[in-house]
């Protein structure tokens, strides 16, 4: 196998997301994070990721995680080389998620275009709206609003770790919003925040 060049790089994105849903008010929000990081190096990160799981369970999923556990992984993200961009979307009602969803995710793919990424991976939600996310994907791409090479795919949590990596990011932005802001200070110095309008 020949050495990696310059021209071999790339960077690959894992998405996740997480809500806080009002449905009475417009103090709803809705927040995608994505980790960015080289592909050949996640190996190391997924083993360091599965280290973390606790015995019982198939995965980390930070809603159902203790403090202590939430704040271990807080702390191992800044320890490997990704970064984070998150875009938060509001106002929200509760029925407009899927607005949200469009919004935020619009925003996201061109801000990870600009950071060069060519291949993400959304977390799978079901078909319906997985289908609604590629025609949306569809649609900014004739726009011109993401890079045309730029490859949307979607993954599983429990075969693949860098998406427990969103969810925690997406967690941490939440828990901030809702008046707990220790593991946002943690992430500060990997993460980039985006805030959004929803139309």
């Amino acid at each position: 196998m020949s050495a990696t060049t310059p021209s071999d790089f790339s960077l690959t994105a894992w998405v996740d997301e997480s809500i806080i849903v009002d449905r009475t008010t417009s103090q709803g929000s809705y927040t995608l994070a994505a980790a960015v990081a080289d592909p050949t190096t996640c190996d190391d990160i997924r083993a360091g990721l599965r280290s973390l799981t606790p015995s019982r369970a198939e995965r980390l999923h930070w809603a159902h995680e203790s403090p202590k556990l939430r704040d271990a992984i807080a702390e191992f993200l800044t320890t490997i080389d990704i970064a984070a961009v998150v875009v938060v979307g509001s106002p929200m009602v509760g029925p407009k998620q899927e607005r949200a969803r469009r919004c935020c995710l619009e925003r996201l793919l061109y801000e990870l275009g600009r950071c060069g990424v060519t291949e993400v991976w959304l977390e799978s939600r079901s078909a319906t709206p997985d289908r609604r996310d590629i025609k949306l994907v569809d649609s900014a791409r004739r726009k011109g609003l993401i890079l045309t090479g730029q490859r949307v795919r979607f993954g599983r949590p429990k075969a693949e770790p860098m998406l427990w990596i969103p969810d925690a990011v997406a967690g941490a932005v939440t828990a901030a919003e809702l008046g707990e802001p220790r593991w946002l200070l943690v992430l500060s110095e990997i993460l980039e925040r985006h805030d959004i309008e929803v139309r």
